[in-house]
């Protein structure tokens, strides 16, 4: 038995605190609360590995280490900050204190995202500093910068499995506005290039969703909540745990009305949503040493619109649909060494309409993705001091469609076979990461990218940080092979078989200071981007001679097929590209019931040869947090305000300057019962080109919108 007790600032021990010990290696976790009197509560625990602590009383939280063997330990419970110290999940899929990475890493916890009252991880991401999701309705795709870096080198994962979107297709955008945050525990960012642990498609930064565990015997919810624009959204939640496994089951529903910015317009800014998703999860710690856990989750959405097009009036309408599922098992062989496998397999599928209102025939397109994967890491633990990890991947992917990719239905394919390891080293107050992976592409060949990492704690207060990476990305099926003709308005999209891998070279270095009240961070990076993946306007061809010509000057292969009087837009490799900036964050707890953060990033982003800035990026953006609570009342309130500079929407127009304020308030009742109210932009900010003579717009913002809602919960608190 190990005996835990909660501390807080003045060595008193704190009552009532849950306490989590948790070894993500062999799957083992348990709780328990701090009894009332004795600030201590007691665990039984293998004799063997690290756990990692986390506790959470009335106002405070706190994180620490326990190693195997030990008879006691104390979890210091410090005024609850708006960011969180917790843990992370490294590309390695070992947890590691949110200090102790030598890369930026932010984190939304589960208290955070729930304190929103939003749905989507769209609207989540955009309150983080360094990272851009243009505010807005489903019509704008939930896509994302991070420091700079644009959706298509993000990688989205859920569990740290790779979310399919058909990347190269609709902009390349993994959709965060499909991405429901109500059967989330937590999502972190990892900030600059990550391929040496996370592979391909990783050379801007990572979004990893990590779905919720149950960790009573039972436990369960329900979420209800609407409001303007017809908003609705449903949710709710039931799983356990027992003996040696538990099961998780999360349903939602949510849906919402079309709109339109222009008075009097008969198009659909945007479009009327309805979409029904689904996460199911249970593990089985067969035995002390090995255990088998299994992961289904999927959606269906439709999106109805309507548009302005060369024809005319058009109606839009659009059902996509996402599947996927993992095995994932656990093997210990010895005290110091962990095997875990993992089986993957995920499919995408878009079905799309276009009617003229005027009458006429419906044009059809469909775009299906397949993935398959298959992985293994082995971990081994020297002393105290010294982890190795390493690993092997093989994933496979295949897209196909009508009007979507050369080749319709018989669709494009790729393999790739990956080889990564890492080496951490701990010396007193030094940490010392290295590590590197080789990637063997079926169309580039191989490809390798190291990576360093340094972490040196001056002492109990300040932490110092800095890390170079290299990363690698292949261009996706999407940019080699997508063939698009437009049935409402005259273009076409085709890809371009000649594209070369993106590479990549990131700086960052950083420093944390802290004390029990306050903590401040500073970070200073730097992204370069060699043969970065772009689309360029590459002209109109009307007759047969005008096509051949562009045929042969950018090769652009018969598979393809391209048609005449069309604008035709084709995928090329911009040269050199960089982000640069500073990222600035702090906050401070005046009390157990104030808090306040705040955030600021400048962002320089150019091409390299033509000095020329980069498009769709603010230069300045910051974001500020106020939260408020009496917990003897039951009520907890926030202010939130995002603040954005001007934007460079083409290389001559510029979007202007815009700032937008949201707000929450909840009351919980007895019985595990919560209401709350949310109103976003309460400022009604919207762009200011729609007053305008001639209305038009560049954000697709609505203006304000209020929400209310009731939340169960029954088993355990909802945080």
């Amino acid at each position: 038995m190990v005996e835990l007790r909660g501390k807080d600032g003045q060595n008193l021990l704190v009552a009532g605190a849950e306490v989590t010990v948790r070894n993500q290696a062999r799957g083992v976790e348990v709780r328990c609360t701090t009894q009332s009197g004795t600030g201590v509560c007691s665990v039984a625990l293998p004799s063997d590995g690290e756990y990692l602590l986390r506790a959470k009383a009335d106002g405070m939280e706190g994180e620490g280490v326990l190693q195997a063997g030990s008879a006691t330990a104390d979890v210091l419970l410090q005024p609850t900050m708006l960011t969180s110290s917790g843990t992370v999940v490294s590309g390695s899929r070992t947890e590691e204190l949110q200090e102790e990475s030598a890369t930026k890493v932010d984190v939304l916890t589960r208290e955070q995202m729930v304190n929103t009252g939003y749905e989507r991880v769209s609207d989540l991401l955009q309150e983080m500093p360094g990272v851009l999701v243009r505010r807005g309705s489903t019509s704008t795709v939930g896509g994302e910068q991070i420091q700079g870096i644009d959706s298509r080198q993000v990688l989205v994962l859920q569990d740290g499995l790779p979310v399919l979107g058909a990347r190269g297709v609709k902009s390349g955008v993994v959709n965060l506005n499909r991405q429901s945050s109500g059967r989330l525990n937590r999502i972190e960012v990892a900030k600059g290039t990550s391929s040496s642990l996370y592979g391909s498609d990783a050379i801007g930064g990572v979004i990893n969703m990590i779905t919720q565990e149950p960790g009573s015997p039972i436990e369960g919810g329900l979420v209800l909540s609407g409001g303007s624009l017809g908003m609705f959204d449903g949710r709710a939640d039931i799983g356990g745990r027992r003996g040696r496994g538990y099961a998780y089951l999360n349903l939602g529903n949510s849906r919402m009305d079309s709109y339109s910015l222009i008075a009097n317009s008969p198009t659909t800014v945007g479009p009327q949503v309805k979409r029904d998703d689904i996460l199911f999860k249970t593990r089985f710690q067969a035995t002390p040493k090995f255990g088998i856990g299994f992961t289904a989750n999927a959606y269906r959405n439709r999106e109805q619109g309507r548009n302005a097009a060369e024809t005319g009036l058009v109606n839009g309408d659009s059902i996509d649909k996402n599947q996927s599922y993992a095995v994932v098992g656990d093997w210990v062989p010895g005290a110091a060494t962990t095997l875990q496998f993992r089986g993957y397999t995920a499919r995408y599928d878009e079905d799309s309409y276009t009617t003229p209102l005027t009458g006429g025939v419906t044009s059809a397109a469909n775009l299906n993705e397949r993935m398959n994967r298959l992985d293994a890491t082995l971990s081994h633990q020297f002393g105290s001091q010294h982890l190795v990890q390493g690993g092997a991947e093989w994933v496979q992917i295949l897209y196909r469609g009508v009007n979507r990719v050369a080749g319709d239905n018989i669709g494009q394919q790729i393999t790739a076979r990956d080889f990564w390891i890492q080496d951490k080293w701990t010396y007193k107050r030094l940490t010392a990461t290295a590590g590197g992976r080789i990637t063997d592409h079926s169309r580039f060949g191989n490809a390798a990218v190291p990576k360093v990492g340094l972490i040196y704690r001056l002492n109990d207060s300040l932490i110092l940080r800095g890390s170079f990476g290299m990363g690698f990305r292949a261009p996706d099926l999407g940019q080699l092979y997508y063939r698009f003709a437009n049935p409402a308005s005259f273009y076409q999209v085709i890809g371009n078989t000649h594209l070369k891998p993106e590479y990549s070279q990131s700086w960052q270095t950083g420093l944390t200071f802290r004390k029990t009240r306050y903590r401040l961070g500073a970070t200073l990076f730097r992204n370069n981007v060699r043969d970065l993946i772009d689309t360029r306007n590459v002209g109109t061809p009307t007759t047969v001679d005008q096509l051949n010509a562009l045929l042969a000057q950018y090769q652009i292969e018969p598979i393809f097929n391209p048609l005449l009087g069309r604008q035709t837009f084709l995928y090329y490799n911009q040269s050199r590209i960089f982000t640069r900036g500073v990222e600035l964050d702090g906050e401070y707890a005046f009390t157990r019931r104030l808090r306040v953060y705040g955030a600021y990033t400048f962002l320089n982003a150019k091409d390299r040869l033509t000095g020329a800035a980069l498009l769709q990026r603010h230069r300045h953006t910051g974001v500020v947090r106020a939260d408020y609570s009496i917990p003897k009342w039951g009520l907890s309130a926030n202010v939130r305000g995002s603040f954005y500079s001007h934007w460079q929407l083409t290389n001559t127009t510029r979007g202007l300057p815009f700032q937008i304020w949201d707000a929450y308030v909840a009351k919980s009742w007895p019985k595990g019962f919560e209401t709350f109210v949310a109103v976003d932009n309460f400022n009604d900010s919207r762009d200011g080109k729609l007053q305008y003579a001639t209305p038009t717009f560049d954000r697709p913002d609505y203006g304000r919108t209020a929400r209310v809602g009731l939340r169960y919960r029954f088993g355990r608190k909802e945080f």
